[in-house]
């Protein structure tokens, strides 16, 4: 299994079914994963896309992917 894919994999185990959104530390990832901080970017740009049910938020010191939640740029 490819680094990418286990990222990802952590990532989605994060949500439970409670749980609209999580909250990660980018370099506390890269460092539990031995990878650089890009690589968690990567992963999240790529596999946690609106078109896949995901809202990413980025924020100082770590970013936050929403799982099917509307937010205000989909509002009509």
């Amino acid at each position: 299994m490819r680094i990418s894919d286990m990222i990802e994999e952590f990532i989605k185990d994060l949500f439970t079914e409670d749980e609209e959104y999580i909250e990660i530390q980018r370099n506390d990832l890269a460092e539990q994963f031995n990878c650089v901080p890009s690589q968690i970017n990567y992963v999240i740009s790529t596999r946690f896309k609106p078109s896949q049910g995901y809202y990413v938020e980025s924020k100082r010191g770590g970013r936050r992917p929403h799982k099917n939640k509307e937010n205000k740029y989909n509002k009509k």
